[in-house]
């Protein structure tokens, strides 16, 4: 009786480090990503403001001309 609740607590024990393990991959994975998209966001950030430079319009037009378009498909989608 006593060597099962050892043999139970021993894969439990075991479940449990390998839950750690593999969470602490997905955190790790999560991290890489979200460094990843930062890096993506501020390159389109810097092309975005490259084009308004060139068009002669400044970028709070661009990003008012952007929420409208996408206001508008809203609107087309949900109505």
């Amino acid at each position: 009786m006593l060597s099962q609740k050892v043999s139970q607590l021993k894969s439990l024990t075991v479940a449990i480090g390998d839950e750690i393990r593999d969470s602490s991959q997905l955190a790790a994975t999560i991290n890489d990503q979200f460094g990843n998209s930062s890096v993506r966001l501020k390159g389109t950030m810097r092309r975005m403001l490259r084009m308004a430079e060139k068009t002669g319009v400044g970028w709070k037009v661009w990003v008012l001309f952007f929420i409208a378009v996408w206001a508008l498909f809203a609107y087309v989608w949900l109505f």
